[in-house]
């Protein structure tokens, strides 16, 4: 078990970030992230993990490489697995807790707020995440600030990273075919932008630090540069999607919030009531909007209709209308649990046929 995953995750070095290097009895395994030169393979069985070089012959790791060592060492210590056997709020709805509990995954009475049209100039010539199959390029941008308050510590940066790979884990784990490899590349940036601290506009709190961290990456400004930059990763790793993630801990409108269809997500390290340590559900139900799953929990104005994701799957999980209220799934509550609904809408390969008709 890798955390509190049904996985035995094991870290390899690879001489190429294409084709990781590993022993006989490996070559099967699926790659469920690759960082660098570094492949966190998953190898049910008593495979255990071997040393790891801290760096190539003649090269030391280069930061992303390092990170993700770091954030895989950090998810196998005994009090991360300690915190993630003890969850607080485990299989509560997304819709949060009154009182000291956590807020609403997304705002009440705002449906999927975060999913509203692009904003004019970030046209895309192809889909940057139709469909949640093969290698996946995921920019983690981490953004600090000038303030004391805005910084990412060292450690703060290795428990967003941690997080991030143990959400995305839980997503490969659950495509049929363990065919989906998410190929990183992290940024940590500390830009000089003032912080908006009143309204309830996304963009009027997210552009300043957000702008100022894509001019450091060399692209433009809003929707168009963030589009920019994922086509950018796709083309510099050669995978099949890519989307942008950014980690802050600016005041913004919510808490956690991404794209329909990408090609951003947005996170503040507090993550709410649900505490920096849960990161890792909240980071995987987003990034299931950036694949086009809908929310399924009864607070998000959700029905059972509607034509989702890569397969047209209406929403038969919703709360408010699916028999006894849905089952557990990623995309309503607070669990390590997916529906077959939400594995349509991910437009995974290697599903089982429905109703008589194969599903590619």
């Amino acid at each position: 078990m890798t955390a509190d995953l049904e996985t035995n995750e094991i870290l390899i070095f690879s001489a190429d970030s294409h084709a990781p290097e590993m022993g006989s009895s490996q070559r099967s395994a699926p790659i469920f992230h690759q960082y660098g030169r570094l492949a966190i393979v998953d190898f049910p069985g008593s495979v255990t993990q071997s040393p790891v070089p801290d760096a190539a012959p003649g090269a030391e790791l280069t930061p992303t490489e390092a990170l993700g060592r770091r954030g895989f060492e950090r998810r196998n210590s005994a009090q991360a697995r300690a915190k993630k056997q003890d969850r607080r709020f485990q299989g509560l709805s997304w819709e949060g807790a009154p009182g000291d509990g956590p807020g609403p995954i997304h705002p009440p009475g705002m449906a999927m707020v975060e999913n509203r049209p692009a904003q004019p100039g970030a046209p895309i010539a192809t889909p940057l995440s139709a469909r949640l199959t093969g290698r996946v390029a995921v920019g983690l941008v981490i953004v600090s600030g000038p303030q004391p308050q805005l910084v990412f510590s060292a450690e703060d940066q290795t428990l967003v990273v941690a997080e991030v790979q143990n959400g995305l884990s839980f997503l490969a784990n659950e495509a049929p075919k363990k065919g989906v490899t998410f190929v990183h590349d992290i940024e940590l940036l500390t830009v000089d932008a003032a912080e908006v601290t009143s309204g309830n506009d996304f963009d009027a709190y997210e552009a300043p630090w957000r702008d100022a961290a894509l001019e450091q990456l060399g692209h433009a400004p809003g929707d168009a540069g963030t589009a920019a930059y994922a086509e950018a990763l796709r083309q510099k790793h050669g995978t099949d999607w890519a989307y942008v993630a950014f980690f802050t801990k600016y005041r913004i409108a919510h808490f956690a919030y991404a794209r329909l269809g990408g090609p951003r997500l947005v996170m503040h390290f507090d993550n709410d009531g649900w505490g920096p340590d849960q990161i890792d559900r909240v980071f995987a139900h987003e990034t299931g909007h950036i694949f086009n799953a809908p929310d399924e929990y009864a607070q998000s104005g959700c029905d059972c209709g509607g034509a989702w994701g890569h397969f047209g799957e209406p929403n038969r999980n919703c709360a408010t209308c699916a028999p006894n209220g849905g089952e557990k799934c990623i995309m309503q509550s607070n669990d390590w649990a997916m529906c077959a609904a939400t594995k349509l809408h991910l437009g995974y390969d290697g599903l089982p046929d429905r109703n008589g008709v194969p599903i590619a």
